[in-house]
């Protein structure tokens, strides 16, 4: 699959806990552009942003579902990104990636990554 843009929203959970939140676009204007207005909305809500960045990547996710409940299945990526690309990995969990730092967590998501196509 041909690179495109990755909207990456890292929030912060009433436990704490990193969330995170996939949106694949096209192009970066339109990754900047659905960005402003999800920051909008999770403002709003009173949802704490931990990040929130538009970065290259090949990786692509299901659509985001609204409203999915605590009941939903989570899985665990490691996220890094610089300033032009970002890498989405799955592990086993958060708990023994054992990573932070500076672009570079590790967060739930009820996203699912999707296989890689030829």
């Amino acid at each position: 699959m041909a690179s495109a843009f990755l909207m990456i929203i890292l929030t912060l959970t009433s436990g704490a806990q990193l969330s995170a939140a996939f949106v694949n676009t096209p192009t970066l204007e339109d990754c900047e552009k659905r960005a402003t207005v999800v920051r909008g909305i999770l403002e709003k809500g009173d949802i704490e942003i931990k990040q929130m960045i538009c970065r290259s990547s090949d990786v692509q996710f299901e659509s985001f579902v609204h409203g999915s409940g605590d009941d939903a299945e989570r899985y665990s990526y490691v996220i890094s990104f610089d300033d032009n690309n970002a890498t989405v990995a799955p592990v086993a969990s958060c708990e023994a990636a054992g990573v932070a730092g500076e672009g570079r967590y590790c967060a739930t998501s009820a996203q699912k990554l999707l296989p890689r196509t030829q």
